[in-house]
C-alpha cells in the first residue's frame, strides 16, 4: 500500500475542519473539493478501513471518487472495501478501473486476483497473483494468496514451493510455517511436517494449532505416547467446549489402546 505523500497529510487538516463545520466529507451537499482534499479523503478513508469502520471508508472513498474520479488509490481501497464485505461484482468494477488507471499498482492486482479466486475463476486470478509478484517481488501476500489456490485444485507442490519462498524471505512467518506443515501433513510427509511446526513452537511454545497437529502426526505415525503428550499439552490450553470435549475422548481412546498392549 502506498503512503499518504505531505501533501495530503497537510490536506487532512481541511477534511477535519469540513466535519467540524458541520458539512460531513461524505455528503452530497458538501462543497466541491480540491485535488489535494480529494488525496486526504482517500487518506482519511484508508484508516477508517484498517481501523475496521467500513462504511466511513466507503463514505470517504466515495467522495474523494466524486471529487477525482481518476484516483486509483481511491478506487484501489474502495474495491478492497467491496471484497472484504463480500461485493465481488463492485469489487471487480472497482479494481479493474484502478489498474487501468495505474498498471503498476501491485495491490490491485493481489486483491483482484483474491475476487476471481473467490468467484470461482482459477485460471485468472493466478495470472493476477503472477503479475502482482511481478511488480512487487517482497509482497509475501501474493505468493500466499496464489499457494492457497494452487492447494484448492490439488497443486500441491506448487503451494509448497511458494510457501517455502515466504519462508526463504522471513523464516518466522508463522502463517506460512502453518499452511505448508499443513499441506505436508495433508500429503503424509510427516517428518517435514513436525519441522515446520518445531519451529513454529520454539517461536510461540503455547501455539495451540502447532500442538494440536503435532499430537495428531505422531498418532498417525504410530507413536502413541509422544502423540498422547501433546494432546494433553493441547488439552490446557484449549478453550472451546467442543474441542476440549474432541480432545478428551481421544485422549481416553489412547490410553485405553496404551493399557491393552
Amino acid at each position: 500500500m502506498r503512503k499518504i505523500n505531505t501533501t495530503l497529510a497537510l490536506a487532512v487538516g481541511i477534511i477535519y475542519v469540513m466535519l467540524l463545520t458541520g458539512v460531513p466529507a461524505f455528503s452530497k451537499d458538501a462543497p466541491t473539493v480540491s485535488s489535494n482534499e480529494a488525496e486526504a479523503m482517500t487518506g482519511i478513508g484508508i484508516l477508517k478501513a484498517n481501523s475496521g469502520d467500513l462504511k466511513q471508508a466507503l463514505a470517504f472513498f466515495d467522495n474523494s471518487l466524486r471529487a477525482s474520479a481518476r484516483n486509483p488509490l481511491a478506487l484501489f481501497n474502495r474495491g478492497k472495501v467491496f471484497l472484504i464485505q463480500g461485493q465481488l461484482d463492485k469489487a471487480l468494477q472497482d479494481l479493474d478501473k484502478a489498474i487501468k488507471l495505474d498498471p503498476e499498482l501491485a495491490g490491485a492486482f493481489m486483491a483482484r486476483g483474491m475476487v476471481y479466486r473467490l468467484r470461482g475463476d482459477f485460471s485468472q486470478a493466478i495470472k493476477d497473483f503472477n503479475k502482482a509478484m511481478s511488480l512487487d517481488s517482497d509482497d509475501t501476500a501474493a505468493l500466499t494468496n496464489r499457494a492457497a489456490l494452487f492447494f484448492d485444485t490439488g497443486e500441491h507442490e506448487k503451494a509448497l514451493e511458494d510457501l517455502t519462498k515466504i519462508i526463504e524471505i522471513n523464516p518466522l512467518n508463522i502463517k506460512a510455517l502453518e499452511n505448508r506443515a499443513y499441506i505436508l501433513e495433508q500429503i503424509g510427509r510427516y517428518d517435514e511436517a513436525i519441522k515446520d511446526l518445531s519451529a513454529i513452537i520454539a517461536h510461540e511454545p503455547n501455539h495451540l494449532m502447532a500442538i494440536r497437529h503435532l499430537g495428531y502426526i505422531y498418532r498417525q505415525k504410530g507413536e502413541p505416547l509422544t502423540a498422547l503428550r501433546w494432546y494433553r499439552m493441547a488439552l490446557k490450553l484449549e478453550d472451546y467446549d467442543s474441542r476440549r470435549k474432541r480432545l478428551s475422548e481421544e485422549i481416553l481412546e489412547m490410553e485405553r489402546k496404551a493399557e491393552h498392549k
